[in-house]
């Protein structure tokens, strides 16, 4: 398993920093501002290995709001969508609540089935480069699992920590004998999306200090520097 971590990036810095660039442009037209989940960094690094990878159809697993759903789109506008949660059965009830602002696309397939349910390998059959993304907050190494059943061999996991929390982590089964066997077995490449900008987070139940890259901090880079504490360890996979 080839893992790319931290200062593995630097060589990255120059692609790395005009890509954050058009994603600052990008944002600009987002439909609304996350206030929780995915933001700042950690939504640039699925906005990158999208852009990389450029697959031809994405499960999006784990969908409240909709914002990685307009993200997916704006990084892969050529890729079917299928957005899958099990809020949707509660649709109505969310309206309610006044949960925000809300994205559905009228291009996306939504389904309130869960991806280990879902006919997922019957939709990824034949496709020249099926991706999904994971923000579920389930256990990673089960997903990872499913995804190898199913023929998907590009995934993205947000929230990839080791800490207490929600889920184990790949992360965590990296320090496991048994699951780090599984991994290794498995696993190509193991790219853990870095800091750009110094993160030290210390509320809420996390506790994230990082070394950042250092990356410059102007008009344009101001509003994702300032979301830099929402680092969420996003990590792409490459299935053997």
């Amino acid at each position: 398993m080839r893992v790319k971590a931290g200062a593995d990036w630097e060589p990255d810095r120059e692609a790395l920093l005009a890509g954050l660039r058009e994603f600052a442009r990008t944002m600009k037209r987002a439909p609304f501002r996350n206030r929780f989940g995915l933001r700042g960094v950690s939504a640039f690094a699925l906005y990158w290995f999208l852009r990389r990878v450029q697959p031809t159809i994405v499960f999006e697993v784990g969908v409240w709001r909709g914002f990685s759903t307009w993200l997916i789109e704006q990084a892969a506008p050529q890729a079917e969508l299928h957005c899958l949660d099990p809020i949707f059965a509660l649709e109505s009830w969310l309206s309610r609540w006044k949960i925000g602002a809300r994205y559905r696309s009228p291009h996306a397939h939504y389904s309130m089935q869960d991806f280990s349910c879902a006919d997922i390998a019957k939709l990824a059959a034949g496709r020249e480069r099926p991706l999904a993304f994971f923000d579920d907050h389930q256990n990673k190494l089960p997903r990872l699992l499913q995804c190898r059943a199913a023929g998907i061999r590009d995934i993205v996991f947000d929230d990839n920590m080791v800490r207490p929390g929600t889920h184990r982590s790949l992360e965590d089964e990296r320090l496991d004998a048994e699951s780090r066997a599984v991994l290794e077995r498995e696993v190509e490449a193991y790219e853990i999306f870095p800091a750009l900008w110094d993160v030290d987070f210390h509320e809420s139940g996390l506790d994230i200090s990082e070394k950042g890259l250092g990356f410059p901090v102007d008009d344009e880079l101001r509003a994702l520097h300032g979301e830099r504490k929402w680092h969420s360890f996003v990590t792409y996979v490459r299935l053997r």
